[in-house]
């Protein structure tokens, strides 16, 4: 054989054909799950947040309207709308068998449970237990440094 017959048996070079980005590796797939997991992660604590710093704001207006209640010197209301803000305020953040029973001491050992401290069961908020029923004309301590305690409960424990 000479050399023409083989040169001619030779193809051109060709190129090889562009690569397409579809169909993606299943390692995309996995990121792609990973990243769409997280933004719905993240939705969702933020919602969650949101909604905890609108309940807050929501309480502390009441401790507000509360206030407004004490300047008027309705002390005995004060401590009855107080101590059922406070109820209220255990049952929306704490499972509902867990608080609905609690009286007494056991209400004043929770309440400083929630925030490390002794405040309602050896100070001032001894008094949830008592003054909400003192008759209307019997004279009742200033209810202003319960409302100080539980607005710092309401920023700490909620």
């Amino acid at each position: 054989m000479n050399n023409e017959s083989i040169l001619a048996q030779l193809r051109d070079i060709h190129t090889p054909t562009t690569l397409s980005w579809w169909p993606l590796a299943p390692g995309w797939f996995v990121v792609a799950l990973l990243a769409l997991a997280l933004i719905i992660w993240f939705i969702y604590g933020y919602r969650q947040y949101r909604q905890k710093v609108q309940r807050r704001q929501s309480m502390l207006h009441h401790l507000h309207r509360l206030r407004h209640d004490l300047i008027e010197e309705h002390y005995p209301l004060v401590y009855q709308d107080l101590s059922t803000l406070l109820r209220r305020i255990a049952l929306l953040t704490h499972d509902r068998t867990e608080v609905a029973h609690l009286t007494g001491e056991e209400w004043l050992n929770f309440l400083d449970a929630q925030c490390q401290t002794q405040l309602f069961s050896r100070d001032i908020g001894r008094l949830l237990l008592t003054a909400p029923y003192f008759p209307g004309n019997e004279t009742i301590a200033n209810p202003e440094p319960l409302l100080k305690v539980t607005e710092a409960w309401i920023k700490r424990c909620t």
